[in-house]
């Protein structure tokens, strides 16, 4: 991967910095998605700063994540699954107890329809279990 210099690797990095704290953000409110920041956070660092690639791939709330990423182009369905489940409890409980009105209450559940809808679309990583299956094959050969 190029390396970039300059004032140009400065935003990169402030980039970086920036989607990794909207990734945080997403952990502490399942209605934003945290992997496609994630991603990006990567996608800025590799080309910054691999020393700050490097602890965000070590990192023991994002690493596991990344790593599916990187080597299988998928996230696992157990991610997904937890994902999708504290999106629609959160969504549930917002529109609850907001006391918003009947319009906020449609922005929220739109926007968590979204998260959860893009989460769902994301590649699934094969279980170790799934490996003999049909499908389990077929996306390993497409890993290898």
């Amino acid at each position: 991967m190029a390396q970039v210099a300059g004032l140009r690797r400065w935003l990169f990095v402030a980039l970086g910095g920036v989607f990794v704290a909207l990734a945080l953000v997403g952990v502490a409110l399942p209605g934003i998605p945290t992997t496609p920041f994630l991603l990006l956070a990567s996608y800025f660092f590799v080309r910054s700063s691999p020393a700050l690639h490097q602890r965000l791939l070590q990192s023991k709330l994002f690493g596991p994540t990344l790593r599916d990423w990187q080597r299988h182009r998928g996230v696992k369905r157990r991610t997904k699954w937890i994902s999708i489940t504290c999106c629609s409890l959160m969504i549930c409980f917002s529109i609850a107890t907001g006391g918003l009105p009947w319009a906020g209450r449609v922005v929220i559940a739109a926007a968590g329809a979204y998260g959860m809808w893009f989460v769902a679309r994301l590649p699934t990583v094969p279980n170790k279990n799934e490996a003999h299956t049909v499908e389990g094959r077929a996306s390993a050969r497409k890993v290898q």
